[in-house]
């Protein structure tokens, strides 16, 4: 589906905001959209394969690739900016690692592999923008992995308080949401807010909205296996 790119949202989007006119003019003629209903697969899917995807608005679940989606696990949730297909870039032949499924109505930005391919080849900066990207989504990763093995729904949490907040006593604001958190740490909401009460009942956290204040932070990791 073609549409008339007329959002001063999407010529800001930080993958391409640096482009210059000229590459931005064939860039924005060439992105497609897609809307999927809830429910619906929005890749691998023949609309998106092959193509450097944003969903720009909507929300979506990422599971591991299985012929069994309710044996599926869940990798992560994503809300609207999320990018995904980046191993179509330079990658094509490559199969899809996982499935993703409309939580809710969403449109999906494509833009075709080949044309990006050739957009960061002739322009620097929005390589570098690229490379960003790709480098946070691998500390994503490795952050992931060492949650995964950390132990205790309240181990996992207290390694990534600690790694947020710099002191003892002294709010600090995260603004993560809890659907974002407990896909990095792996664990249910149920299991995240349980985790929270545990760290809170046994004084190492204050939680005010989105301030939170570590205490003890010394004895905090130990205390949990």
């Amino acid at each position: 589906m073609k549409r008339i790119i007329s959002d001063t949202s999407i010529r800001k989007f930080h993958l391409w905001a640096t482009l210059p006119d000229e590459l931005w003019q064939e860039l924005s003629c060439a992105i497609g959209w897609h809307e999927f209903n809830a429910g619906e697969t929005i890749f691998p899917a023949s609309q998106t394969n092959n193509c450097l995807c944003v969903l720009w608005s909507g929300s979506a679940r990422v599971f591991a690739r299985s012929d069994d989606l309710t044996h599926a696990a869940l990798l992560r949730t994503m809300e609207s900016g999320a990018v995904f297909g980046v191993h179509c870039v330079f990658n094509a032949d490559m199969p899809p690692q996982s499935s993703i499924i409309a939580v809710k109505p969403s449109q999906v930005l494509l833009v075709p592999s080949s044309l990006w391919e050739r957009i960061l080849a002739a322009h620097q900066q929005t390589m570098a923008n690229y490379i960003r990207f790709l480098t946070q989504r691998i500390e994503f990763l490795n952050r992931k992995v060492q949650y995964l093995t950390a132990g205790s729904a309240e181990r996992r949490l207290a390694l990534y308080l600690l790694s947020q907040i710099p002191q003892d006593n002294v709010a600090t604001r995260l603004t993560i949401s809890a659907v974002s958190l407990a896909d990095l740490l792996d664990l249910g909401r149920a299991s995240l807010y349980r985790a929270m009460d545990k760290l809170t009942a046994d004084g190492f956290l204050e939680r005010n909205g989105h301030d939170y204040t570590l205490h003890h932070r010394e004895t905090m990791l130990a205390h949990y296996s």
